[in-house]
């Protein structure tokens, strides 16, 4: 029998949740309040969003609220919202993030980061969140449509607008593992690491576009037009134009016929560049990714005259590294950081070993972990808005390291509340 996956069925309940609000978010009229299941304004926080505005200027307010009586502390997680775009009010009771309507898939990414990250909420299903609380589906409800078969070599003439449609949602499906989900102006966003690319279907002639923004809000018109140079000389597929003060890649793909192995091509192709690029474009060229939109992170510094030179700011530090001389690293922590130096999960059975299958104890490291990870993400964002490359490029590294070890070791916690400790086996 195949094994349960619990951190990919995670991970799968947390996209489609954030899919879901993302839909809602674009068209609701009614305010929406979210907070962990069975708790409620007294002792748990609460999250609240609601439409503002009218027309152009329709907008969403987003508040997440202390419990009663209390107050948001200076702490790691404060400053991880403030690198997401939320500020606090006068009294620290509340954080506040407004976004206009059109920016909804982007509140979903941040709202969705919230829970995860400083509520704590560990899948959606510990949610009351309204209309898009999760629920056993009835018996007549029909599943989730399962992953079509689909031949991706198979050439089809495509004789309608609505057919090839109908061909690039299927094709879509089966990349993605679930049905496609449009926006507003009918596209279909799909993430990859920190790029998001679109994929269009034309109505007036036969014509699939992938595209994407690696990088918008340009200062340096000047370095844009030169990377946009380079990068087209370069290229073989996609083509890169400077829009007003954004740079969009694109590729067209003709379906005369429509081969479903051309689309996904592209799609990968293009996630995988822009992913890889648009960091370092932003910095050369002084602007920022969709995601330092989302973030609330200042414009890009590209390198300048002073840099390297007296009087220039000093990088941000990152947080201090653990296992320093002074630093209070439990003893098996630091044994499951030399294991995990070559990279990949280790065995739950092994770190459950090296914890004494302590639950207490692994539940402290299990914090230790996440407050690095919070401290360095925000040591990211630190470096990423003075211009640093080589430290965003660090201290990414450093926050991937300690998000691996989290995982580690909350497998490993799940492995000792199934199997228990040696002391229950020996009974």
């Amino acid at each position: 029998m195949e094994q349960f996956d619990l951190d990919r069925a995670t991970e799968i309940g947390w996209a489609g949740f954030q899919s879901q609000l993302a839909d809602h978010l674009a068209g609701t009229h009614e305010p929406l309040t979210v907070l962990p299941f069975g708790g409620d304004a007294a002792t748990s926080p609460v999250l609240e969003v609601r439409p503002t505005g009218e027309g152009p200027d329709e907008g969403l307010h987003a508040e997440l609220r202390a419990p009663e009586g209390s107050t948001w502390p200076e702490d790691d997680r404060s400053r991880h919202m403030a690198a997401l775009g939320w500020s606090t009010d006068a009294g620290r009771t509340a954080y506040l993030l407004d976004l206009p309507r059109t920016h909804a898939h982007l509140l979903a990414a941040v709202l969705t980061d919230t829970l995860r990250e400083v509520v704590g909420v560990p899948h959606p299903a510990f949610l009351d969140a309204g209309v898009l609380t999760p629920r056993p589906p009835a018996e007549d409800q029909q599943e989730t449509p399962p992953v079509p078969e689909l031949d991706v070599d198979a050439a089809v003439l495509v004789q309608t607008p609505q057919q090839l449609r109908e061909l690039v949602d299927t094709t879509l499906h089966v990349l993605i593992g679930h049905p496609p989900r449009h926006d507003a102006d009918g596209d279909v966003p799909i993430l990859f690491g920190s790029a998001l690319v679109y994929v269009r279907t034309a109505d007036a002639q036969p014509v699939v576009t992938v595209f994407a923004i690696p990088v918008q809000d340009i200062t340096d018109l000047t370095a844009a037009r030169r990377e946009v140079e380079i990068f087209n000389r370069s290229s073989v597929f996609a083509k890169f134009h400077l829009v007003g003060r954004q740079i969009v890649a694109s590729v067209s793909i003709p379906c005369l016929p429509f081969v479903p192995r051309h689309l996904v091509g592209m799609v990968q192709m293009m996630g995988r560049d822009i992913d890889r690029l648009d960091e370092d474009l932003a910095l050369r060229v002084g602007g920022r990714r969709w995601i330092d939109l989302v973030s609330g992170s200042g414009a890009m510094r590209g390198p300048g005259p002073t840099d390297g030179r007296a009087g220039a700011p000093d990088a941000p530090a990152g947080p201090a590294p653990v296992g320093e001389e002074g630093a209070d690293v439990p003893p098996e922590l630091r044994t499951l950081l030399e294991m995990a130096g070559d990279g990949g999960p280790l065995d739950p059975a092994v770190v459950a070993e090296v914890c004494h299958h302590d639950r207490a104890l692994l539940l402290r490291l299990i914090r230790i972990a996440e407050e690095q990870t919070i401290s360095w993400r925000s040591s990211v964002g630190e470096a990423r808005a003075a211009g640093d490359a080589d430290g965003v490029r660090e201290a990414t590294q450093e926050m991937r390291g300690w998000r691996s070890t989290v995982r580690d070791l909350r497998a490993a916690l799940r492995h000792v509340v199934t199997f228990g400790t040696e002391e229950d086996g020996e009974d």
